[in-house]
């Protein structure tokens, strides 16, 4: 079965994009402001290092609505972050100052979600023309509108997103501390500190393919940023993935993505109607999570 070509930015869904999402994290927290916002975060609910299936559905209902929701979701999902990421803000010790909710720092993840659903498509299906390009750059814009960015502040054409892209590329930066944080999340041994001996055999069984498929799915400018190489051979395995994941998608598992990108939207509305917060309690830890803050007792033990 062949894709249609893309016009919407629901047409970039494929099934590719199971491998690329810790690749995309490192490129939205590259920028230091949004790196150690969540490196410092004290919020326990939405960590992937402490509650990671909760933080997997808030970032999927996020993504759902923002491509497949309805400008009531919108507004809610909008209003529901904004809610949670007040927490999120610098301390004097901070290395430099963030808040969750500055629209620029939002702007910039929303440029790298966009990046996200593109980089999937393009490694399966290859380039697209500009006249497309412009087309999903001004459909992408909800990414950044479910958050704090004006539809305003958003590239209109593709020209404008490479400028911002380009222009935002020598403020990045992977210090220490988030290099560490990221090699947790590309070998999945950040399940194992959210789940203690439960989650072990995450790490053991999918953490070296997944870390390959996260440095794989790296542009060379971040993969640089994290000291990682990439060889001949590390591009012919890559090759011999992609032609697997094509044929997947071809026989129907992209239709599938998309269906669950639409029950989440589903769930996020039921969840509205019945619960005061979409997204669940926000819950915060005394210590920062970096310094053991909002440990599970089985983890701990």
């Amino acid at each position: 079965m062949r894709r249609a070509r893309p016009e919407t930015l629901s047409d970039l869904i494929t099934a590719y994009g199971i491998t690329n999402g810790v690749a995309n994290i490192i490129m939205q927290l590259a920028l230091p402001a949004v790196g150690y916002g969540v490196h410092e975060s004290r919020v326990v609910s939405g960590s992937p290092r402490r509650r990671p299936i909760k933080r997997s559905r808030t970032t999927s209902q996020y993504l759902a609505v923002a491509i497949f929701g309805d400008d009531a979701d919108r507004d809610r999902m909008r209003t529901e972050v904004a809610g949670v990421h007040q927490a999120v803000i610098s301390t004097p010790d901070s290395p430099t100052r963030y808040s969750g909710n500055s629209p620029e720092l939002q702007k910039w993840v929303a440029a790298c979600l966009f990046r996200y659903y593109l980089d999937q498509y393009t490694t399966l299906y290859g380039d697209l023309t500009v006249a497309e390009l412009d087309s999903l750059t001004r459909s992408a814009s909800t990414l950044a509108t479910t958050l704090n960015v004006r539809e305003a502040a958003w590239p209109h054409t593709w020209d404008e997103y490479e400028r911002y892209w380009n222009d935002t590329l020598p403020r990045l930066t992977i210090d220490d501390p988030i290099r560490a944080d990221f090699e947790s999340l590309a070998g999945l041994e950040f399940i194992t500190e959210a789940w203690g001996p439960l989650g072990k055999g995450f790490p053991l069984l999918g953490g070296r393919h997944y870390r390959f498929m996260t440095r794989a799915n790296l542009p060379a400018e971040f993969r640089t940023m994290m000291k990682w190489d990439w060889t001949d051979r590390d591009r012919r395995r890559l090759d011999r993935i992609v032609v697997f994941y094509r044929a997947v998608d071809r026989a129907g598992a992209g239709s599938l993505v998309r269906l669950a990108y639409r029950s989440a939207v589903t769930d996020f509305r039921l969840r509205s109607r019945i619960l005061p917060q979409a997204l669940g309690r926000t819950k915060l830890s005394d210590a920062p999570i970096k310094d053991g803050g909002g440990l599970r007792w089985l983890a701990r033990h």
